[in-house]
């Protein structure tokens, strides 16, 4: 599936409260077509090249893109921030129960199985699928502003791209790492919070030592759980996310330093790399099907 039509598909798969959040991509697809072309499929009948459009439609188109980097910015922060104070109370409101418990902070079968705990697991759950969207939020619309990039470059016979990305994986929301660490941190609450069956203490139980399994959360969770409508819209969202990002990866085929696989696959290990004129994929010798899927795209009349 060409990249437009996964965007577009993730936006309405996502959380509507986040759509307006995301990269304009088609109306800035369409905003290019009015652009004036060098492409090769304009030559005159004298062999000549059509002059370059002026410089400052590039500043004025660098000038959208930044309003868009802006926007994510925002968004990501805020988000960030909000899951730092979220993840807190939500540990405190654990570190309570267990006062309650009165067996040394130790939970109890009845405070383990409690509303209250049951609150706290559903908590905990839509905050990790939300944390997932956000990482996926910055994957694609990162992904977005490179096939932007790449088509006004086509266009214009401009050099954008690689400068452009430079500065975009510099940005706060493409500087995922305190992200990953939260996911981590919550991701381990859940091991906690998701036990075999025995695991839990009883409440009549003796001083012995309880013997602890290691295993994933999402393998203990019960399929009955009430997880809540809006919470269901999250997961739905996050699966959307994900998949779309699986695709991206799959449809690149090298370690081209601009492809979808390669800055995915470093932004995962927190590290993003730096591109240069040495390592950016204007080698003719190093493609991507990212890149095919761009030219297919532009193939297409102006929707």
């Amino acid at each position: 599936m060409k990249f437009g039509k996964e965007f577009t598909t993730h936006l309405e798969e996502t959380l509507p409260e986040w759509r307006d959040k995301y990269l304009c991509y088609k109306p800035l697809k369409k905003l290019l077509k009015h652009l004036p072309s060098t492409g090769g499929d304009n030559l005159t009948d004298g062999g000549d090249n059509p002059p370059p459009p002026p410089p400052h439609l590039q500043d004025w188109f660098v000038r959208i893109l930044n309003e868009e980097l802006d926007k994510f910015n925002d968004f990501y922060v805020d988000k960030e921030e909000e899951f730092i104070i979220r993840l807190q109370e939500l540990k405190e409101r654990i570190e309570r129960v267990k006062e309650r418990s009165g067996k040394d902070g130790v939970f109890t079968k009845d405070s383990e199985f409690s509303d209250e705990m049951m609150g706290i697991r559903k908590d905990f759950v839509a905050i990790h699928g939300e944390m997932v969207l956000l990482k996926n939020y910055s994957s694609l619309n990162f992904a977005g502003l490179v096939k932007i990039l790449k088509k006004f470059d086509k266009r214009t016979g401009r050099l954008l791209r690689l400068p452009f990305t430079q500065l975009a994986l510099d940005q706060p929301f493409f500087t995922t790492e305190p992200l990953n660490r939260l996911v981590r941190e919550c991701e381990e609450n859940l091991e906690l919070l998701f036990p075999l069956e025995a695991e839990v203490v009883e409440s009549d139980a003796t001083a012995e030592e309880p013997t602890r399994g290691t295993t994933s959360y999402a393998s203990n969770v019960s399929p009955s759980l009430p997880l809540g409508e809006e919470n269901v819209d999250i997961y739905r969202s996050t699966l959307a996310a994900i998949k779309a990002i699986q695709g991206l990866k799959k449809a690149s085929s090298t370690y081209n330093p601009l492809s979808f696989s390669y800055i995915f696959g470093n932004q995962d290990n927190d590290s993003t790399g730096a591109i240069t004129a040495e390592n950016s994929d204007s080698d003719p010798l190093v493609g991507s099907q990212s890149d095919k899927d761009t030219d297919q795209e532009d193939s297409h009349p102006p929707e």
